[in-house]
């Protein structure tokens, strides 16, 4: 193994001297560190699925990161709202097909909102839409219970669908999607990779970048050197490569803020964690600072909140767990758990593993003891939905406006993203009036509110939102990447 490890090195070694063009080639490579799970353009739940439908579907609206950061036409011509806020009109466009040549009709576009808005995965960024309806060829209504001023944003995530696929073939709809975007599905290898190939008839245009291979590479040492050797162009990275990949003068990294938290969940549905103290003393006894250094390399913020800094509704005033592990012992002894005692097992996905281990030498110096229990990811993603485990540590982003926390949070999503399992009306209650408030200072109270309990009840042990690291060659061309992350291959190209 160590013969072989240096080899590799020296082969990382020799490549630090190739120029940029030595890496460039037609197609993308883009590695990712776990394979789909579905190609449901609705019932999906990683970012790596969201990354490939990105590449497949279009949306009405999107998010243009070269521009505002307002949403803007897409599969949509134009917009407009009413008055009162309650009824969002579409002009559909007439140029935009499927892959198959059919064009994109009003039907397609109701038919993909109630599809998205009846997924237990993602519909809670469309909640507040009551229904949609096409009024004639060319123009689709969304009609509101109450106004709610970021709709605009919500409606960029569903993508649009042929109706007709769906009806006629369920399983080909999931397995061999045919879809209104930049690129077409050409094949999938479980496990393995899934290749794209541009749409030529594309309304906007064909994309510069001919085809798109992802592939599976779970582990961040071998995905660095994929990089360094050129077998793949483009790709997520974990901040332990960092250093030797930003010394390569034929990679470029880009560092993106996201509102991404890392956090431990714990299942409330189980002892000890029912009691809300020992749940406390779980946040005083990491050492956030410690571990942001140690799994992050520094490139996190420190944040005990699952609501980052710079989103709506957080306020410096809102109560911080700091690293206190004596703290952390008293309350355990408060709660009657005799030390040490045993958690059992901490599920954790590979990609996980180091953050496990350093929460359990954390856990372990106040008198709790674990295991680690490693999972393929989609079999992680599995017991950790179904409610199966004890006590877990991930990553987890619920981007958009604040009110998608609901679903780390509300009842309704117990089996999705409430991982925590947790359910009290109050809080239902606080996320459903501020999906009706209108009023911005009231709506930023009530998200003050829901932090505020948060904290209090210590339902999560956030530990800090990362950064989103990205590494790609020189040759290629990006825009700026926008606020989470997403990116579309469409908007990419290789420098002469």
């Amino acid at each position: 193994m160590k013969k072989t490890l240096t080899m590799l090195a020296a082969a990382c070694s020799l490549t630090m001297m190739l120029s940029a063009s030595a890496f460039a080639a037609e197609n993308l490579v883009i590695a990712v560190d776990a394979d789909v799970d579905t190609l449901h353009p609705t019932d999906f739940s990683t970012t790596v699925e969201m990354t490939v439908l990105n590449q497949l579907y279009d949306s009405l609206m999107y998010i243009n990161p070269e521009g505002t950061e307002e949403p803007e036409p897409r599969i949509a011509e134009s917009y407009e709202i009413s008055e009162d806020g309650l009824d969002y009109t579409f002009k559909i466009r007439k140029d935009a097909t499927f892959h198959d040549g059919t064009p994109v009709t009003v039907d397609d576009v109701v038919f993909s909102i109630e599809l998205y808005k009846a997924s237990e995965y993602q519909g809670s960024q469309i909640s507040m839409l009551s229904s949609v309806e096409a009024v004639d060829e060319s123009t689709v209504v969304c009609h509101l219970d109450t106004p709610y001023a970021p709709f605009l944003q919500g409606i960029c995530s569903p993508y649009i669908v042929s109706k007709d696929y769906y009806e006629e073939d369920p399983d080909a709809f999931v397995t061999a999607p045919i879809g209104s975007g930049a690129y077409k599905f050409v094949n999938r290898t479980t496990g393995s990779n899934l290749v794209l190939e541009a749409n030529e008839e594309y309304y906007r245009g064909a994309a510069e970048i001919p085809g798109i291979t992802f592939e599976v590479i779970p582990d961040a040492a071998t995905k660095a050197i994929a990089l360094q050797t050129g077998e793949v162009s483009f790709a997520e990275i974990d901040s332990s490569v960092l250093p030797q990949l930003e010394a390569n003068p034929a990679i470029t990294i880009a560092e993106v803020s996201t509102s991404s938290f890392t956090y431990v969940s714990m299942n409330l549905e189980k002892e000890p964690f029912n009691d809300v103290r020992v749940r406390q003393a779980v946040s005083y006894a990491i050492n956030r600072e410690n571990l942001i250094q140690v799994c992050f390399e520094g490139k996190a913020e420190e944040n005990s909140s699952i609501c980052a800094k710079h989103r709506f509704g957080y306020s410096d005033d809102l109560m911080q767990y700091t690293y206190d592990p004596e703290k952390a012992k008293a309350l355990l002894e408060e709660a009657g758990i005799t030390m040490p005692y045993n958690l059992g097992k901490i599920l954790v996905a590979e990609k996980y593993s180091n953050l496990a281990q350093v929460v359990q030498n954390d856990l372990k110096a106040v008198g709790l003891e674990m295991e680690i229990d490693v999972k393929e990811f989609n079999a992680y993603i599995g017991e950790l939905t179904s409610g199966d485990y004890v006590i877990t540590v991930l990553n987890m982003t619920l981007e958009g406006d604040t009110q998608q926390l609901e679903m780390a949070f509300t009842t309704d999503y117990i089996g999705t993203a409430n991982n925590a399992r947790y359910s009290d009306e109050e809080m239902d209650e606080l996320f459903n009036q501020a999906k009706m408030e209108t009023d911005t200072e009231k709506r930023e109270e009530l998200f003050g509110q829901i932090l505020s309990k948060a904290q209090e009840e210590a339902i999560y042990a956030p530990i800090g939102n990362p950064l989103t690291l990205y590494a790609y060659n020189a040759s290629l061309q990006s825009p700026e990447f926008p606020l989470e992350g997403n990116y579309f291959v469409y908007d990419f190209s290789w420098q002469a």
